[in-house]
């Protein structure tokens, strides 16, 4: 099974990606299928996004690195889903 770790600057990464990308909270809200309160409460910390959000931000990421739109730094960077063979992934085991 898979795990996602979620870098403790998930607000600040949220707000990167939407400078970058000149999007509203309502356009990003859009684009991964959740509400406008869900993408303001990630950015001001109130809340994490869930599993499937947290893919579904790290996909919109991907998709918007590959196409040359985002560029993410080491402190902005997007949730990593790590497999069962990646260090680090059983962590939760110990």
């Amino acid at each position: 099974m898979a795990m996602i770790r979620q870098p403790e600057n998930f607000p600040a990464t949220v707000k990167e990606v939407r400078r970058q990308l000149a999007l509203s909270q309502e356009e990003l809200a859009h684009a991964l299928g959740v509400s406008f309160a869900t993408v303001n409460r990630w950015e001001n910390g109130k809340t994490i996004p869930s599993k499937l959000a947290q893919r579904q931000f790290e996909q919109f990421c991907k998709d918007n690195v590959k196409k040359g739109n985002l560029v993410l730094n080491e402190a902005n960077k997007c949730p990593v889903v790590l497999g069962e063979d990646a260090p680090g992934a059983n962590d939760d085991a110990r």
